[in-house]
């Protein structure tokens, strides 16, 4: 019986994860597949993948391309100690001795996966490795982008291979909407696949990868950010927080998604509020939500609206019914004291199933019990996150180490329900996302206003520019109008003057304008566009096109 591989689950997750110099915020990892025994000599290079994708037999051995043995997996693993394994198989025997293997050897710094054929597998693993990460390997597939978030949730996956085929702008910017991770193979050249977005690229030269990443300077972007409204859109006042009104305007607006707090009223009625009472938001003696009835609470208007009340949740699902690529991110927010969890999962769930409602959603919850598991348990159906900020929170990581004790933590968490992260944006860093990303972790900040909105932009406004440019997945503000107007994607025009080089911005609404670009060139035939953006206090960033040959 060979010694376990790690001493505690804690230390599975101490890997010094190769790092090349990057100047692209949140840069694809770069991920080799095992297809011959050749390839493990790639593991003790001076620049080895990030990911590694190893495809199981029922015997626990590692396959090749062509089915022959490369070694075992116990090996194999003691070669990940700078990547994080990506375990493929494909039965349920396999399933339950990978389950009996990470136990004894204390792995829970890993992803499994299954062929999207063979999702109920995946799910059948996951049951027993409740700390481990879920993928769906679709590239023999050709899934309905639109379906796939639901049916991946449904099957315990936060992440996917695409063919390269599939695997292009608008579909990964559609999973990520719903925290779906994409990784696809090089076959287009990994300038492509990278400048499509993907969150991870499989290639057989993961030093080329790095080599390509190294030409670009400081804070690039090779992927759209999700831009989130916090409680709705509120436009620096135009509209109230928490209402269907914001929550529409979010959507008209072209946000990535909007974030509601759900509360019940004493006579059990869903209702869209964040806080505790009604002191600040309604002109009226103060009253605590969930003592007062949805009679009274409706009878209510609020401050500087009077033609706002509080809405019911019922509501503003059936108002977002023809916003369906706007994702509402929908955190139950029940008070410590009037705990009703149960309650209010029972009611969402009636709200969400109804056919006038939006089914595009999030469910988002913080540490009351019985918990996220038991959310995930009763809405299988919706990609669920953790939320963790307000007034006792865990400063942002300083070194690799504490970056590796928060993702440790956070596994144990969301133990069962392979949720996403919701923290508030001073509890991390882009640091943290850097090896977050590994594990496929989705990783959204909010920004600083947890008690009355909007925040001050002249107070909070540096450090929303900051979250912006961090390079997490999605990022929730109450400042999102400081943000509407910038570019998204570069679009090549019909012709191209390569001294001179004009293309066209595309913005968030879809209109494009010509403007002067630079040229960036990737090899001697191979080159990019790339534009400038200002943010607004002394930041910038810049996006690309897709890369063109000369």
């Amino acid at each position: 019986m060979n010694k376990p591989i790690y001493l505690s689950l804690r230390e599975s997750f101490s890997k010094d994860i190769y790092m090349p110099t990057c100047g692209v915020v949140a840069a694809p990892t770069v991920a080799l597949e095992i297809s011959s025994p050749d390839d493990v000599k790639k593991l003790t290079s001076d620049m080895p993948p990030q990911n590694l994708l190893i495809h199981i037999d029922d015997d626990l051995s590692v396959l090749s391309e062509n089915g022959q043995t490369v070694c075992s997996l116990y090996d194999m693993i003691l070669l990940c100690e700078r990547c994080v394994p990506i375990i493929c198989f494909e039965s349920k025997l396999a399933a339950d001795r990978l389950a009996e293997f990470c136990d004894r050897n204390n792995i829970c710094d890993a992803i499994i996966c299954t062929s999207y054929s063979n999702a109920d597998i995946l799910k059948y693993a996951y049951e027993k490795m409740p700390l481990l990460r879920g993928m769906l390997d679709c590239r023999e597939e050709h899934p309905d982008i639109e379906e796939l978030p639901s049916y991946c949730v449904s099957h315990e996956a936060v992440a996917v291979i695409l063919s390269s085929e599939d695997a292009i702008a608008e579909n990964i910017h559609s999973l990520s909407q719903r925290f779906i991770h994409v990784m696809c193979e090089d076959t287009f050249g990994f300038d492509s696949a990278a400048c499509e977005g993907a969150n991870g690229i499989i290639t057989k030269s993961p030093d080329k990868g790095y080599a390509f990443l190294s030409l670009f300077p400081e804070n690039s972007f090779l992927r759209r950010r999700n831009l989130f409204a916090h409680k709705g859109f509120q436009n620096n006042g135009k509209y109230s927080e928490n209402t269907i009104s914001g929550v529409v305007a979010a959507a008209e607006n072209y946000f990535d998604g909007a974030e509601i707090d759900v509360k019940l009223t004493s006579d059990n009625i869903p209702v869209v509020m964040h806080n505790t009472n009604t002191k600040g938001l309604f002109d009226c003696e103060v009253a605590v939500t969930e003592e007062s009835d949805y009679a009274f609470l409706s009878s209510l208007r609020r401050i500087d609206f009077e033609n706002e009340s509080i809405d019911k949740f019922e509501d503003l699902m059936f108002a977002m019914k023809p916003h369906k690529n706007t994702p509402v991110l929908i955190e139950l927010k029940p008070s410590a004291k009037y705990n009703k969890v149960e309650e209010l999962v029972r009611l969402t769930d009636e709200i969400l199933r109804d056919e006038k409602a939006q089914k595009n959603c999030i469910c988002i919850m913080g540490s009351l019990a019985p918990g996220l598991k038991y959310v995930h348990k009763h809405l299988p159906y919706l990609p669920v996150s953790h939320c963790e900020g307000g007034k006792t929170i865990p400063q942002a990581p300083e070194s690799r180490s504490e970056a590796e004790d928060r993702l440790y933590r956070v596994a144990l968490i969301t133990e069962g329900c392979a949720a996403g992260y919701n923290c508030e944006d001073t509890c991390i860093n882009r640091l943290f996302n850097e090896y977050a990303k590994f594990r496929m972790l989705t990783v959204f900040p909010w920004s600083r206003s947890w008690t009355l909105s909007p925040s001050k932009w002249e107070v909070n406004g540096p450090s929303n520019d900051q979250t912006y440019i961090s390079g997490y997945d999605a990022w929730t503000t109450d400042h999102g109008e400081k943000y509407l107007d910038m570019p998204i994607a570069i679009e090549l025009a019909d012709t191209l003057d390569t001294e001179h080089p004009i293309a066209y911005l595309r913005f968030r609404d879809g209109h494009k304008e010509l403007s002067a670009c630079s040229l960036m060139k990737t090899g001697e035939h191979r080159a990019l566009l790339s534009y400038t953006i200002d943010l607004h206090f002394g930041d910038s960033y810049t996006i690309y096109s897709k890369p063109f040959d000369i």
